[in-house]
């Protein structure tokens, strides 16, 4: 049983439920990609997600102006909930940049990098989960690893995917915005990690 005061519990409370909001956010967002381009109706579920994921940040924030106690630096609490953002931010910026480019046919690189994204994100919800424990708990560095082994896996699909394009496609537009659309799905995968990032130095800090 993690021992924490009630104003602690309250942060992580909150940080849990946003990670839950990206993580729900990951569902139309999968739908979206393996079924493009006749899944163009689920952008506004996203954008849905990422308007309720921008609200658990505001809360989070606004708590933190005006708490004395947390559960860690304030600095890396709002880190956290700023990070978490933006994950869902770089997820619906992907799902419109596909619907304002008139992406035709989905290329299975970029498919495979947005899957990652979804396993990435469902690592660091069950990591928010344990957060709690932090000081304990070594459930939460297998997550740090795993995420941090997924971003490694998007930077290898990254490199075949512009590869492919470059290989393919004559067209100067077409390449721009397929470069585009991938240079944004491995920045949403860095913010993945990123987020891992900030969680192992709250570990170090607090060791």
């Amino acid at each position: 049983m993690s021992r924490v005061s009630r104003k602690e519990d309250q942060f992580y409370t909150m940080l849990k439920e946003l990670a839950n909001g990206v993580h729900d956010a990951c569902e139309p967002f999968s739908k979206l990609v393996s079924g493009w381009p006749e899944s163009t109706g689920l952008i506004p579920k996203i954008d849905e997600y990422e308007a309720i994921c921008d609200g658990h940040v505001s809360s989070i924030l606004d708590e933190l102006n005006t708490s004395f106690i947390t559960p860690f630096d304030r600095e890396d609490l709002s880190a956290l909930a700023l990070g978490l953002d933006d994950i869902v931010d770089g997820m619906e910026d992907i799902a419109i940049r596909y619907e304002l480019y008139d992406v035709g046919n989905m290329i299975p690189e970029a498919d495979e990098m947005n899957q990652l994204i979804v396993q990435a994100v469902g690592e660091i919800r069950d990591m928010m989960e344990r957060l709690p424990d932090f000081k304990k708990d070594p459930a939460i560095r297998t997550h740090l690893k795993m995420v941090t082994e997924l971003e490694d896996a998007g930077d290898i699909v990254y490199r075949n995917a512009m590869a492919r394009v470059f290989a393919e496609h004559g067209d100067p537009i077409h390449v721009l915005k397929w470069k585009s659309l991938l240079d944004n799905t491995e920045n949403t995968l860095n913010a993945c990690k990123d987020v891992a990032n900030i969680v192992q130095g709250i570990i170090m800090k607090n060791a």
